[in-house]
């Protein structure tokens, strides 16, 4: 590599870079971390490698170690994202060099690395050994049996004292969303979602002390996540979401539940998210139908 150029790592490496490591990530991913980031949600379970030179950061790949529960097992597992060049020194093999310099430091310490690639570059990671994995939809699209109910679900903001305390409390401390595939609590990946991807979408049941994370398109109710201490059934919070106008329901997780047959499941290529699973072998841990949750992607 340039004599000029210089590997970093860590939160404390990045903090003297951070507004040049912001302004890349807005230019290759529109993106801002400077929210998340001021209020000191990230931590150490987010490593950006990243190159400078010239005091500017021009390429970055981070890593995130996470503790997947897969069918009532858990795994060790390392996810790969923000894998960013800077457009003035695209072609020189920097994204190519930090992946090299990843995979090395990290052998052998994970079951398994994944990530998610967009349409763009979905021929650059099987370079590394990694395979792609199709993931399927879960959708509900016959609601017969889930009349409508008054609930208190109201909205929460992070810029609100009260709110912010309850998102922090749900992000240190919440049940497994799906017994089928989940991810262990993660504040720091929490955090990341409650601010930066579903800050419109955050609401809390004060009688059923419980978040979730939806969204309402037009007569469609996208669910992407939902936070509580105690268990909840799905068919019990349902009638308590939905409107009157409601006739279909996407999650984004695998429910533990199939509604009596009348979960539809379709596997469902995302190339604009698509996973990569590292070693291939490790596809076969996976059923054949399964979704990462969404919230548990960086």
């Amino acid at each position: 590599m340039d004599t000029n150029r210089k590997v970093y790592s860590g939160l404390e490496e990045i903090k003297p870079y951070f507004l040049s490591f912001n302004k890349l990530y807005d230019i290759c991913l529109d993106g801002d971390y400077m929210p998340w980031y001021e209020m000191g949600y990230w931590d150490n379970t987010f490593i950006p490698f990243f190159i400078v030179q010239d005091n500017k950061v021009i390429a970055n790949v981070s890593v995130s170690p996470m503790v997947m529960l897969l069918q009532g097992h858990s795994h060790n597992v390392l996810q790969i994202s923000a894998v960013m060049t800077h457009p003035a020194f695209r072609g020189q093999g920097l994204s190519r060099y930090l992946m090299n310099h990843v995979m090395s430091h990290f052998r052998g310490q994970y079951e398994f690395i994944y990530l998610f690639a967009n349409a763009e570059v979905l021929g650059f990671y099987p370079k590394f050994g990694f395979a792609r994995l199709d993931e399927s939809s879960f959708s509900l699209k016959d609601l017969t049996d889930f009349e409508p109910v008054s609930s208190d679900w109201r909205k929460l903001s992070i810029q609100i004292n009260e709110d912010k305390n309850l998102l922090e409390r749900f992000a240190k401390d919440h049940r497994l969303l799906s017994n089928t595939l989940s991810f262990e609590p993660n504040p720091c990946l929490s955090t990341y979602h409650f601010i930066l991807q579903f800050e419109d979408s955050l609401y809390y049941s004060e009688k059923r002390d419980c978040l979730v994370l939806m969204e309402f398109e037009e007569e469609e109710l996208n669910i992407y996540d939902i936070f509580s201490i105690r268990p909840y059934k799905l068919e019990e919070l349902i009638p308590t979401l939905v409107k009157t106008h409601t006739k279909e329901i996407s999650f984004f997780f695998v429910p533990d539940t199939d509604f009596g047959g009348k979960l539809e499941v379709e596997k469902y290529p995302f190339d604009d998210d698509a996973l990569y699973i590292y070693p291939e072998h490790k596809k076969d841990l996976f059923m054949e139908n399964f979704v990462f949750p969404i919230t548990s992607h960086y």
